[in-house]
């Protein structure tokens, strides 16, 4: 019996690992719910979770950051798709058969109907066109652009042999692009919106530019609506900053006898999720120069979710090697000095977390006894 609990204490730290990145993830994505995001992911991360518990090979943020990125997108499309990802505006108009069936069919069948899958397949279709368009208007598509452009194509939730076709299609130039038949106004914004945010997010290209205002008057999206896109999505994208360059500092902060080592990673990458392109190297550089976090309320003035967001993914980063009683104290004081820092007085990003875990952990520690 002592070596069967060896056995499963381990299995259990290998989940909490897994658990702790997934959260990440989550809390940084923007959802409008996040204990239902967590939830979801909970849900639909089982096999990943299945495979950790057995010492199987499976996807995670710390060793293959753009497949994990991608199924974790996919994970989160049905209720809480990624604000931050480009396109996901799109999925929340209903553009994905992760929803699975609706209404009474559903009753009896969780494949989603013909017309559904036909409006899906035209509607993503043409989102991750433009999508391709834009990124790929001022040069090459990068890694990390590939990577964006298939985590919405794995978030549409096509049949393998449509998103594959998706997925080796080249670039498209803007003025051949082919846009028929009526469009769902709603659709059409959100890809719009979608296409300035992709532009916005390494700063918006004349060329990037010239690809939205063609595509946006081919759908039929006016003048105003493209303009009013523009400077929307460069507004949250320089927003989005301040939120980043906080959560960097704080999993840095938290995790300082982990720098080098763990707090470097993880604040490394909560940032590459976080941190638009045109201001991750002034996180990025910090973290390569091993310089020291002071708190000195460099990051007050976010807003109260921007606040629970930050402090949400440094609680989550702090229990990815699955602490210790004693060293999960002394983390949860560095944690509330960042809280008190933030000016947050609430633990509720922190009791989200360790409610979550605990629950998930719990049910997979009965099937192992």
């Amino acid at each position: 019996m002592l070596n069967d609990s060896h056995l499963a204490t381990a299995a259990l730290d290998r989940l909490v690992a897994v658990l702790g990145e997934d959260a990440i993830y989550v809390l940084a994505s923007g959802a409008r719910d996040p204990k239902e995001a967590l939830d979801t992911i909970l849900m639909r991360r089982g096999y990943a979770y299945t495979a950790a518990v057995q010492g199987q090979p499976h996807t995670r943020m710390t060793t293959h950051f753009e497949g994990w990125f991608v199924e974790m997108a996919r994970a989160l499309a049905p209720t809480a798709p990624p604000v931050w990802v480009p396109m996901m505006e799109v999925v929340r108009e209903k553009v994905t058969l992760e929803l699975g069936a609706r209404g009474l069919r559903s009753l009896f069948s969780s494949k989603p109907s013909e017309k559904e899958v036909a409006r899906v397949k035209r509607y993503g279709s043409l989102a991750v066109r433009v999508l391709r368009a834009v990124m790929a208007s001022d040069g090459s598509l990068d890694e990390e652009e590939r990577t964006t452009i298939a985590a919405v194509i794995s978030s549409l939730g096509l049949p393998e042999a449509d998103a594959n076709a998706l997925y080796a299609e080249a670039p498209v130039v803007a003025a051949t692009l082919e846009v028929y038949g009526e469009l769902d106004p709603a659709v059409a914004h959100a890809i719009v919106r979608g296409a300035w945010l992709a532009a916005a997010w390494d700063t918006v290209d004349a060329r990037e530019e010239q690809v939205i205002r063609v595509v946006g008057q081919k759908m039929g999206v006016s003048s105003d609506e493209l303009e009013g896109g523009r400077k929307d999505a460069i507004a949250r994208v320089d927003g989005r900053r301040k939120a980043g360059l906080a959560a960097v500092d704080a999993i840095r902060y938290v995790l300082s006898d982990r720098c080098p080592g763990l707090g470097v990673q993880l604040g490394a990458l909560a940032g590459t999720l976080m941190l638009p392109r045109r201001w991750r190297e002034e996180a990025l550089s910090a973290i390569g120069q091993g310089a020291p976090v002071a708190l000195a309320r460099r990051h007050s003035g976010l807003e109260s979710g921007e606040r629970m967001e930050v402090l949400g993914v440094a609680w989550a980063a702090a229990l990815v090697d699955d602490p210790t009683v004693g060293r999960r104290a002394l983390l949860r004081a560095r944690w509330e000095r960042v809280a008190e820092d933030l000016g947050e007085d609430d633990p509720a990003a922190r009791e989200l977390v360790d409610r979550w875990m605990g629950e998930a952990l719990a049910g997979v520690a009965r099937t192992l006894q």
